[in-house]
């Protein structure tokens, strides 16, 4: 309410995303590819009562284990044993942030593979190798999921259940940031070049 100051935040629930990684002393485990604490690089997406969030082992340090987790967003309280509506294995590290559409779940990882995972139950549709690591998210616009890769690569599949190919284009220059769209126009930056896509 107005007028009132700054209010308290109660919490309603909490998840531990890897209950067996160490949560002290981390450093510890800096040269340690085997185990180690986990991060979460990704933004968090909420979809119909449910959290999608993707983490794991640390890009530069650290084990190479990752996942996409579904979590129930309905429930209170400690819900580390109880709340997870189930685990789907990446390849490596993630830096991204989940894409929803249409019942899909699209996340791409550092070991060079794009993946197209049911909403409901956690299995996947098909998944891509692409060169390079990924450190942006996916967009998903216009029926189409877009995508670039550190390696310069830049792909555009179909937003659906069966991997469609549409393109698949060579920038030859890193693209660590996530495609954008506005006002009918693609926007793709590149470490050197920002490009604007616009269909006639």
């Amino acid at each position: 309410m107005s007028g009132e100051g700054p209010q308290k935040l109660k919490k309603v629930w909490q998840f531990d995303f890897d209950p067996g990684a160490p949560k002290e002393n981390v450093h510890r485990y800096n040269t340690n590819r085997r185990e180690g604490p986990s991060k979460i690089y990704g933004m968090p997406v909420f979809h119909r009562n449910r959290i999608y969030v993707a983490g794991g082992g640390d890009l530069f340090w650290g084990k190479n284990e990752a996942w996409l987790k579904c979590i129930d967003a309905a429930k209170t309280g400690d819900i580390t044993g109880t709340g997870e509506i189930w685990p789907y294995r990446l390849e490596r590290h993630v830096m991204s942030t989940p894409a929803i559409h249409d019942g899909l779940v699209f996340i791409a990882d550092c070991g060079r593979k794009f993946h197209c995972v049911d909403a409901g139950t956690g299995q996947a549709h098909w998944t891509h190798e692409i060169e390079g690591e990924v450190w942006a998210s996916p967009l998903v616009a216009d029926g189409k999921v877009y995508l670039g890769t550190r390696s310069g690569a830049f792909w555009v599949l179909a937003a659906a259940k069966e991997k469609k190919i549409l393109a698949h284009i060579e920038l030859k220059v890193p693209i660590s940031a996530t495609v954008t769209s506005a006002n009918s126009a693609l926007y793709v930056a590149t470490m050197t070049d920002l490009y604007a896509v616009h269909s006639p």
